[in-house]
């Protein structure tokens, strides 16, 4: 009898046990993304595109007056559903090409719609709105297709305009045609993101109507039909960076595909891509932000090559990758400091093909910025070894260094000295690759190269050890977005320099308190934004945890734009779940700000790219569970009470962990860590500063 309670036990204990294994796989984390958090005017440029992770097309309203990603949540009218687009950038974001817009009962071709507000729908792979004459308009997506679905009222005046000439920045040139079978392709180019370089690509257009008049109208094609009551009409526009040919095999190829069935598919890519973190906590508010800004991460790189593995080059010439992935659209500048690593550690897989690309374009004679001749919208790719470095150091380079070290050294020669920044970022670089050379065994290039990063200090001494009166002054001395202060720590290579430099890890905490007590931080951009997490090389490592905390939950004064101090700060919590998620004029930057924002509530920060070294802080959740291809981490935090920020006791894997450093070979591996939170810092937690 004991044996066979026994054994119906263990069947219901495997039951539940299947039961929620199959829960887990199932969890609906895409439904706390919510699209519209940040996409209201200057509030972080993002926008409610119905695409899908890295997806190439990225159809979405592009709304008057414009944002910088085409759309902005406070407008009232609507110029068309265009097909690319930037998320996040600054300056006038590049895409917005192949605009389409239906209308109807007018033989002129209305410049913009109103829409129905109440009516707008943005979830992960999915965007609908009423447009004004009661169209309902549908958008989703694949990789490389976009699918329409537009419902129409009976009229004997409907219309659907496709504005060949539409572009964000500006428009160069386009060529098109018109088949037996009604497609409608082509070849667009523009200009890229802040008027750099070109780039162009192919696409093909079908309208799914019979019974349709064609006005060829320049760089205007408009289809003239009737419609009746609610009758669907859909329609799909494919891209192709490599030829006309093959963007219409690719649209003959998906035109079968449902709409309802793409709808579905592109959420469940989503919710597969998020919840490869599972975040506990009963603050819905706290999980969308957390969820939508994973989002905002993964809409980049672009996934460019056609099916066979085909892509056009950043050159102009066509070449076929043997993994059948080519990733583009690269912001590196801004995105090497926190979404790479994050894309390194949640998806090393699609991380690889990433570098891969990288390596590609080395070879194709990558410059910092875009070419005449881009294959599809990018902007900027300065960095790129500390990035290979970073790779290098956590062994996941798909390929050896040896293969592009000559470009590595060219590069290297090539780069700029002209202004502070400069110095500090071009002797980054310069150690990063005398780090690469030493791996490779090139000892004299790795003496040399070394030599001119430590090269920083006469600059530093002389701009950024003694602060002035204009040390504060956005774009003193020719800085670049930033102030002198805000770039002096900039030199994460080398911190026990700067601390010598200084007058010790003492001075250099006294400085950093004076850094943020005068409130001369700038969450906004990108040049300062690892200094919350400087404490970890002082002896109170507590006051990243209390400025950190206070940057995520608590309002803030805030001072800085991107190009100016403001006269009275803005003070408000910086981080919002709503439209104006981010404080004026902090664009996410291609998912950078996003990104920084994930690792902080998650509790680590990869403070040094191209060290393995993370930073220890405070989770913002109850329990943090991640499923990483080296095994399930999971990172429990314990409270002694609601209002605890400051980190006890760490533990990992049952042991007792001392440093505020990880490293994120150990976290990449999976386990077990359970951190102790109390209301007053511990004043001995983290003080060794290494693991």
């Amino acid at each position: 009898m004991k044996t066979k309670l026994t054994a119906i036990v263990l069947i219901i204990l495997s039951a539940c046990t299947t039961k929620q294994e199959a829960e887990k796989q199932q969890a609906n984390n895409a439904q706390y993304i919510d699209p519209f958090i940040c996409t209201a005017d200057d509030h972080g440029q993002t926008d409610v595109a119905a695409a899908i992770p890295f997806g190439m097309v990225k159809p979405c309203p592009d709304t008057y007056p414009i944002g910088h990603s085409g759309y902005d949540y406070n407008s009232k009218e609507i110029t068309g559903f265009s097909h690319t687009r930037f998320s996040g950038v600054g300056c006038r974001g590049t895409g917005g090409n192949i605009r389409v817009l239906p209308f109807v009962n007018s033989d002129t071709i209305p410049e913009k719609l109103g829409y129905d507000k109440a009516s707008e729908v943005a979830v992960p792979g999915y965007y609908s709105v009423k447009l004004d004459g009661s169209i309902e308009t549908e958008l989703t997506a694949t990789n490389n297709v976009a699918f329409h679905n537009y419902t129409f009222p009976a009229s004997n005046k409907s219309s659907l305009t496709v504005d060949l000439a539409s572009a964000f920045v500006a428009h160069i040139s386009e060529e098109h045609s018109i088949d037996d079978e009604g497609v409608l392709s082509g070849k667009v180019e523009s200009v890229n993101v802040c008027k750099e370089g070109k780039y162009s690509f192919y696409y093909a257009f079908l309208l799914d109507k019979r019974d349709v008049q064609i006005e060829d109208n320049g760089s205007k094609v408009t289809y003239r039909f009737k419609t009746t009551e609610g009758e669907d009409i859909k329609a799909w526009c494919a891209l192709s960076s490599v030829s006309e040919a093959n963007a219409k095999a690719t649209l003959k190829s998906q035109i079968h595909l449902q709409f309802d069935d793409v709808k579905s598919e592109a959420y469940k890519k989503w919710n597969d891509l998020v919840n490869v973190v599972d975040v506990e906590t009963e603050d819905d508010s706290a999980k969308r932000l957390f969820y939508t800004h994973l989002y905002h991460a993964t809409q980049s790189p672009f996934l460019i090559n056609e099916e066979d593995g085909t892509y056009r080059g950043s050159d102009g010439k066509v070449y076929k990758n043997t993994l059948k992935k080519y990733y583009h659209g690269w912001s590196i500048w801004d995105t090497f400091r926190s979404k790479l690593p994050m894309l390194s550690f949640l998806y090393p897989e699609k991380y690889k093909d990433m570098l891969a690309s990288i390596g590609e374009l080395y070879k194709q004679g990558k410059p910092d910025w875009a070419t005449e001749t881009e294959p599809f919208i990018t902007i900027r790719t300065e960095h790129s070894i500390a990035v290979l470095l970073d790779a290098h150091r956590k062994g996941m380079l798909p390929y050896s260094l040896d293969e592009i070290y000559p470009q590595l050294k060219a590069e290297a020669d090539s780069l700029p000295f002209k202004s502070p920044d400069n110095v500090l970022e071009s002797s980054y670089d310069l150690w990063a690759l005398s780090e690469i050379a030493k791996d490779l065994g090139y000892e004299e290039d790795a003496k040399k190269y070394f030599s001119q990063a430590m090269n920083y200090q006469p600059l530093w001494q002389e701009k950024f050890l003694h602060m002035g009166e204009k040390a504060d002054v956005m774009h003193g001395d020719g800085l670049y977005e930033g102030t002198l202060w805000q770039y002096r720590w900039f030199v994460p290579f080398d911190m026990d320099g700067i601390q010598e430099l200084v007058g010790g890890k003492d001075v250099f905490e006294q400085q950093l308190d004076y850094f943020f007590e005068n409130e001369l931080f700038n969450i906004g951009n990108q040049p300062d934004i690892q200094v919350p997490y400087l404490y970890a090389y002082t002896n109170s490592p507590w006051k990243t945890q209390k400025v950190v905390n206070s940057l995520l939950n608590e309002e803030t004064n805030n001072w800085y734009g991107t190009h100016k101090k403001w006269k009275k700060s803005l003070t408000r919590r910086i981080f919002q779940d709503s439209p104006k998620g981010y404080i004026k004029e902090m664009d996410d930057d291609a998912g950078t700000m996003s990104a920084w924002y994930v690792w902080s509530a998650m509790g680590f920060y990869p403070v040094f790219p191209g060290s393995t070294d993370m930073v220890i802080s405070t989770p913002q959740f109850d329990k943090i569970t991640l499923a990483l291809p080296g095994g399930t981490l999971e990172i429990e935090t314990k409270k002694q009470t609601p209002n605890s920020i400051y980190i006890q006791k760490v533990e990992v894997d049952g042991k007792v962990y001392d440093s505020c450093f990880i490293d994120f070979r150990r976290l990449a591996e999976g386990g077990r860590i359970t951190i102790e939170l109390g209301e007053i810092p511990n004043n001995k937690w983290g003080v060794e500063n290494r693991s």
